[in-house]
């Protein structure tokens, strides 16, 4: 090899280092481990039994969760409204069998690349805190997801509460992607077509009659509409879907309604009246739901409802709350 070849090489090599050096300088930092396929959560498994509760906090919006009889429900200290028992069992055993892949930075600067920062702050994961009696099991701060790791499930960036260590783990670990996903789903059990009349009154607005279309089947009319003024068919198309899929975004405890509280009163077929009160300022969106059998026949159907309702409030989503609000709004259509 002659002596321009050797240069050549070590200009390469020298290269080859700059850009080496550079790549550990910009890019997330990877550290040898020698922890590849352990458990991230060690013993978990022979844990999991005696599971007690659990704390998800994202963002500023925590949400803790207790063991209620074959169940979980929120608790201590908030409602007690039960929760999706299959979102809490699908969170634990993803936990179990998350193993620890590659280890990655462990920079603090760095934690919100891999959305493993402390919950609540920018770039901050989801942190997860397992207990059983008094004591915490675990508690990971789950980041975001890498497809890279080689398997159908993939992985995510984890990091243990309290410790810079950041790792890509292999595995998945389920969890809702707001708070209002974890609570259990309340059945009102009617269907658009099942709906006789709605009634909307109180709330110092004015009083509002649907009825069905008689040549529509489940769809739904305002009732005398006064002169001057007209239906608006989009959100009188929206008032079924208070009992069709009555969606909700957070729970707290009953409180005592306003006594002059915007109020929709729905009649089903077979003997069934819903009531959904507001309280407080309407734009808030919390609301009461009560039921009622008007006929034996759905007396039962009434019980159930309620003994799901009674003891809450309900904060629906704010195009629910401008619907609850529906008046009759002036016909000046023709001026435009």
């Amino acid at each position: 090899m002659n002596t321009r070849q050797l240069g050549i090489l070590a200009v390469i090599a020298a290269l080859s280092v700059g850009a080496t050096a550079l790549a550990l300088r910009t890019g997330t930092r990877t550290i040898a481990s020698d922890r590849r396929g352990e458990l991230v959560v060690p013993g978990l498994l022979d844990k999991a039994n005696g599971l007690t509760g659990l704390v998800f906090r994202q963002g500023n919006d925590p949400i803790t969760i207790e063991k209620r009889g074959s169940g979980f429900a929120v608790g201590p200290n908030e409602t007690g409204f039960p929760v999706k028992t299959d979102l809490v069992r699908d969170l634990v055993t993803g936990l179990i069998e998350l193993r620890f892949e590659e280890a990655r930075t462990n920079d603090p600067a760095r934690l919100s690349e891999l959305g493993v920062a402390d919950a609540g702050s920018p770039g901050g994961g989801k942190e997860v805190t397992l207990r059983s009696g008094g004591s915490d099991i675990a508690n990971v701060i789950i980041g975001i997801g890498d497809s890279t790791v080689g398997s159908s499930i993939g992985g995510v960036y984890v990091r243990l509460k309290g410790a810079p260590q950041t790792w890509l783990a292999r595995g998945n670990v389920r969890l809702p992607p707001t708070r209002a996903d974890w609570f259990a789903a309340v059945d009102l059990g009617a269907k658009r077509f099942e709906i006789k009349k709605i009634e909307l009154s109180g709330g110092d607005k004015e009083a509002v009659s649907v009825a069905p279309a008689a040549d529509k089947p489940g769809e739904l009319t305002l009732e005398n509409v006064p002169e001057g003024r007209f239906a608006e068919t989009f959100k009188v198309s929206r008032l079924p879907t208070f009992v069709e899929s009555f969606s909700f975004l957070d729970v707290r405890k009953r409180t005592t309604p306003a006594a002059n509280a915007r109020r929709m009163t729905v009649e089903v077929d077979g003997g069934l009246r819903l009531v959904f009160a507001s309280v407080g300022d309407l734009s808030e969106g919390w609301v009461q739901v009560s039921a009622e059998a008007t006929a034996d026949a759905k007396r039962e159907k009434a019980t159930s409802i309620s003994s799901s309702v009674d003891a809450y409030e309900f904060r629906i989503p704010a195009n629910q709350a401008e619907t609850l609000g529906l008046t009759w709004p002036t016909d000046d259509r023709s001026k435009a």
